[in-house]
């Protein structure tokens, strides 16, 4: 019962293997993507290239939500994300950053998103069409990239008490002490 992979097939594939992390991680290195500066000015999780990424997201997926609250914009939105990266499990946060640092290498935001350029440097048309490219996907990892990024800013949104009004729910349940 031969299996294909013998031990000659095997050193290969392990060498192929070590060539592809080494070079993964010499880019990631050269183009500063595994730096962490700590965070950006005002934030406790989120840094300066998060904020990069995050900001023109924010208002691509959160437009119309944001210009239905008074004085939003999307670093109100990006500070309710934080809120909410806040209460998440260190282990959740930490894939998430690694979602983010992921997206700032052009080859793979290509692979998961289907464009080389970065969301800021895209106009409102560009990101609307990326979005929707991105969230009709075939492959598994750009649909569960999608759902990572927008769903927590989303779910952080719309925990804002002023954000729920705007859909007409009263907002979340208020902790009544008897």
């Amino acid at each position: 019962m031969d299996q294909g992979l013998n031990r000659r097939g095997f050193l290969k594939l392990s060498a192929a293997g070590s060539a592809l992390l080494a070079t993964g991680s010499g880019l990631a290195l050269l183009t500063g993507c595994s730096s962490n500066d700590g965070p950006a000015q005002g934030y406790r999780y989120l840094r300066s290239q998060d904020l990069d990424l995050l900001r023109p997201l924010a208002r691509a997926v959160l437009g119309p939500a944001i210009a239905a609250v008074p004085d939003a914009s999307a670093d109100s939105a990006l500070h309710a994300f934080e809120n909410l990266l806040d209460g998440a499990m260190p282990g959740t946060r930490a894939a998430l950053f690694q979602v983010f640092d992921l997206m700032q290498l052009a080859p793979a935001r290509w692979y998961i998103t289907g464009t080389w350029a970065h969301f800021a440097d895209q106009s409102e048309t560009e990101l609307a069409q990326t979005l929707a490219h991105w969230s009709a996907s075939d492959r598994s990892l750009s649909r569960m990239a999608f759902k990572g990024l927008t769903q927590p800013l989303f779910m952080a949104w719309y925990v804002e008490p002023d954000a729920a009004r705007t859909t007409g729910y009263p907002g979340p349940p208020q902790k009544i002490v008897a």
